[in-house]
């Protein structure tokens, strides 16, 4: 990102993503690409078991913690940055998520295995999977509310919630299944050899990204359901191997979609906020996620209050949000979308970032 920001027009003017086209366009392909691969690899480092054993800890995430975040950054952003109640919530949606590419680099790696438990670094993997795709109906119907379309209720719960969301569950585990079957058979067969998973998993990735678009579903989701199912079906041998594959690919995309975050840092329309560009996203970064796992810790037995500090503080927010953000700045056109969005994702990689590893190392003596 610092780099980004280095060789844009604000600083060395080396680079200015406006010349190679449509900056938002640019970006919203970018962010989907990235997030493909990363969901891909987060949904392979979650083991099996996990999904079956932690069914209560997964409902309490998504289903408390989640619409606790997304409504408290809503009442922050209205109350601090003076906008409007529809499209705080908007925002709100858009920096709901848990980036899956930057909770990858909380997570693994060696210093992460050594201080982190096995539960605690899959807790933080499968939310920041799921929550990516579960995010759009809170997205979407922010933007059908503001828009004012007729009939909002009924559109949103039929084609929101059941064709776009629960479809892309349901055709994640079929494709999931099915493209898993066929490579264990490829395999047992010796048609492919085992390196070939990569190219698969990339395959698959970019098909389901691209085809569930065209039959309007929510791709984001189907890309970590295909994930899992692929996981579950191929064996556990072949799931070590392509973990680090994985890992390595989805490290690959993060590189050039920061630098192009850097490059188009609205820093003009941040400095015109003032000091709400200071206390928004300090206050979002406090209460957005820390207090809730705190506060459900009775529903989270697992863990210690240690363990919930940790995984509350590590929530960052990153590829999703913006992945939201143009999505919703193509229908409106708001700049505030764009200008408040992007403040909190460049204040999540700057804190998340430099407080990672020292977090780590004191939680790994703690522990």
């Amino acid at each position: 990102m610092l780099i980004g920001i280095a060789l844009s027009p604000f600083v060395f003017d080396v680079l200015d993503i406006n010349d190679w086209g449509n900056k938002e366009d640019i970006m919203d392909k970018a962010c989907r690409l990235t997030l493909a691969m990363a969901l891909m690899a987060t949904a392979f480092r979650i083991p099996v078991k996990y999904i079956y054993n932690n069914k209560g800890m997964q409902a309490t995430l998504l289903l408390l913690v989640m619409p606790a975040m997304f409504l408290t950054s809503a009442i922050i952003i209205h109350f601090i940055a003076g906008v409007g109640w529809q499209l705080s919530l908007l925002i709100g949606a858009c920096v709901t998520p848990t980036d899956p590419v930057l909770a990858g680099t909380i997570i693994t790696g060696e210093k992460a295995e050594e201080s982190l438990s096995k539960k605690m670094r899959d807790t933080i993997s499968f939310e920041a999977g799921a929550n990516d795709g579960l995010a759009f109906p809170f997205v979407m119907l922010c933007l059908l509310l503001i828009e004012n379309k007729s009939d909002i209720w009924q559109y949103w719960s039929t084609k929101i919630i059941l064709q776009e969301t629960l479809g892309a569950i349901v055709i994640g585990v079929a494709l999931g299944y099915i493209f898993g079957k066929m490579l264990s058979f490829c395999i047992s067969k010796n048609f492919t050899s085992k390196p070939a998973i990569l190219a698969f998993a990339l395959s698959v990735a970019f098909f389901v990204l691209t085809a569930l678009e065209f039959i309007h579903v929510n791709s984001i989701l189907a890309i970590f359901i295909v994930g899992l199912m692929l996981n579950k079906t191929l064996s556990k041998q072949e799931d070590i191997e392509e973990e680090n594959i994985q890992e390595m690919m989805a490290r690959l995309f993060t590189i050039p979609i920061f630098v192009f975050f850097g490059l188009i840092i609205p820093w003009h329309q941040w400095f015109a906020l003032g000091w709400v560009a200071v206390a928004v996203p300090v206050l979002i970064l406090l209460f957005r996620r820390l207090p809730f796992l705190l506060l459900f810790k009775p529903l989270l037995k697992e863990f210690t209050t240690k363990d919930l500090a940790f995984i509350g503080w590590f929530g960052p927010m990153g590829i999703a949000a913006l992945f939201y953000c143009f999505l919703s700045y193509d229908r409106l056109h708001t700049e505030i979308i764009w200008t408040l969005t992007s403040l909190i994702v460049f204040s999540s990689v700057v804190v998340h970032g430099m407080s990672a590893y020292p977090l780590l190392k004191l939680y790994g003596k703690k522990r």
